[in-house]
């Protein structure tokens, strides 16, 4: 837990801000914390990679340990780029300053620091550096490619920054951000990549540049959760993948991000 006063208020801060960021920064009332270092604890993380199997009915440890990380990297990297975002202080996220506790279904609930980063350079390298361990213990227990483990980390980064972003008062803010972020982490770390959408459908975005007035700025995903696979149904599989899903036809993921204007 962060006793810095300064990380104390930014924590604070930012569920003013970002009331969203209260599930992934205040914990529930006797939840059990642990130390970071059970993100790259292979029993550990085994564990939640098995309690993922059991409530998805998945026999495939790959697609099981995906499912984790979407979720995990999503908590990961939400505070950090929206704190600085939101306060100019990002909790710092070395592993063995970190406590972080588990949601009653098993995926990443909060993440909290014992100190704070002002230096967006700083910054992304802790980021590289905390995550390239647990996506290597993840792949080497699960097969998971590693590239494909990074992927989405790159759109969690994307996703939460910009939500941040839009929820402060502009996309850009976001966007620009996490292209700035992924950039510093370095090449194992892809770049994100945003479109607008607006009525004439989806267009590529400069991350660094406001969306046209009617349009809205949406991740343009590089990854898969697999979801669509724990669904032996292959009408319902389709069904399940969601509307920025690249693993679907280009036409059918056009239409669906620019049914999201209405």
């Amino acid at each position: 837990m962060a006793t810095d006063p300064e990380l104390v208020e930014a924590y604070q801060r930012v569920v003013a801000a970002i009331p969203s960021l209260r599930d992934a920064t205040v914990p529930a009332p006797g939840a059990v914390e642990h130390p970071g270092s059970v993100l790259v604890d292979r029993d550990w993380l085994a564990a939640r990679i098995a309690d993922t199997a059991r409530r998805w009915a998945c026999e495939d440890v790959r697609v099981s340990a995906t499912l984790w990380w979407y979720s995990a990297s999503s908590t990961l990297l939400s505070v950090p780029a929206s704190m600085l975002l939101a306060t100019g202080l990002a909790p710092d996220p070395a592993l063995d300053g970190l406590t972080c506790t588990l949601r009653p279904d098993g995926y990443l609930g909060t993440i909290r620091s014992e100190a704070g980063i002002h230096d967006d350079e700083v910054l992304a390298a802790r980021l590289g550096a905390a995550l390239a361990p647990i996506i290597a213990a993840l792949s080497e227990l699960s097969g998971a490619g590693v590239r494909s483990l990074w992927a989405i980390a790159t759109d969690s980064l994307g996703n939460r920054a910009l939500d941040a972003g839009t929820a402060l008062g502009g996309p850009v803010l976001g966007s620009a951000l996490a292209v700035r972020l992924a950039d510093l982490i370095g090449a194992e770390m892809p770049r994100p990549r945003f479109v607008d959408v607006g009525r004439g459908g989806p267009a590529g975005a400069d991350p660094c540049g406001a969306p046209a007035p009617g349009s809205r700025r949406v991740i343009r995903r590089s990854s898969c959760c697999l979801i669509y696979e724990t669904e032996p149904d292959p009408v319902a599989a389709e069904g399940v993948k969601c509307t920025s899903c690249p693993r679907q036809q280009p036409s059918v993921r056009a239409a669906r991000l620019g049914a999201l204007l209405g």
